[in-house]
């Protein structure tokens, strides 16, 4: 049986005013644009944007700008009907698939685009801007989602599996990072520590109090072991497992 391929309408001379940017797109990189600026100028357009017959972009948004900033009127793009850009769901996922062929998302891009729809992303966004001097985007999401940027948080799908905690975490860890500032605790070493109190302690304020109270002890130390990439996690583990010892 032959395979049935879809195929849309490619036109030259699209007016660039009747384009659309999307909202859950990621946002505009300026070098990007320039990048795009310069090969559009050297090489002429290689390739069509994608749109929808609305004119709504579907790839190719910085491409669009691009031409926009060279003064051009019109662009050639490539129009398909398969793709509802009604439904947000559906419309950003088709953006992610093929933005991921050609410069890759990352974390933030991931947060910043599922976070005007999804609620739990919304509030780690929100934290992120109000703490980024001190927190990263990767530590945010190993305090709330307990995960790096894994499948499930790049379908926009992570979930708050226990909120209180989290925010006691962020807390805390935020004011000894603070406090100590980055060449004390860096992001990995956070995440390891959030990793570990997530599989480890659940929720046991009692016994994070103990482990942020022995983190410290290592800041204050200069303690070369903060920032040991083989060393943190057996740490982490045999302090538990004394503090549990001690309490039976």
């Amino acid at each position: 049986m032959k395979t049935q391929i879809k195929v849309g309408t490619y036109k030259s001379d699209y007016p660039i005013k009747k384009l659309k940017q999307s909202l859950v797109n990621r946002d505009i990189v300026k070098n990007h644009c320039d990048l795009f600026s310069k090969k559009i100028a050297e090489f002429g357009w290689l390739s069509p944007i994608i749109i929808d017959d609305k004119g709504n972009i579907i790839e190719g948004h910085h491409r669009a700008l691009s031409a926009e900033n060279l003064g051009l009127e019109t662009i050639p793009v490539y129009i398909i009907n398969w793709v509802d850009t009604n439904n947000l769901n559906e419309y950003q996922k088709t953006i992610i698939s093929l933005n991921n062929s050609n410069r890759k998302w990352n974390s933030l891009d991931y947060l910043k685009s599922f976070a005007r729809t999804n609620t739990k992303y919304k509030s780690v966004l929100k934290k992120y801007y109000a703490t980024k001097d001190v927190f990263s985007v990767g530590n945010l999401i190993n305090i709330y989602f307990n995960s790096g940027c894994n499948s499930i948080y790049r379908d926009g799908n992570s979930k708050f599996s226990d909120k209180k905690f989290s925010d006691y975490l962020f807390k805390n860890l935020y004011e000894l990072k603070n406090k100590y500032k980055s060449k004390a605790f860096t992001a990995y070493t956070i995440n390891q520590v959030c990793s570990f109190a997530n599989s480890k302690i659940k929720g046991n304020e009692k016994e994070m109090k103990y482990i942020l109270k022995e983190l410290e002890v290592l800041a204050m130390e200069k303690s070369p072991m903060l920032t040991s990439i083989e060393m943190i996690r057996p740490w982490l583990n045999k302090k538990i497992e004394l503090y549990r010892t001690l309490n039976k």
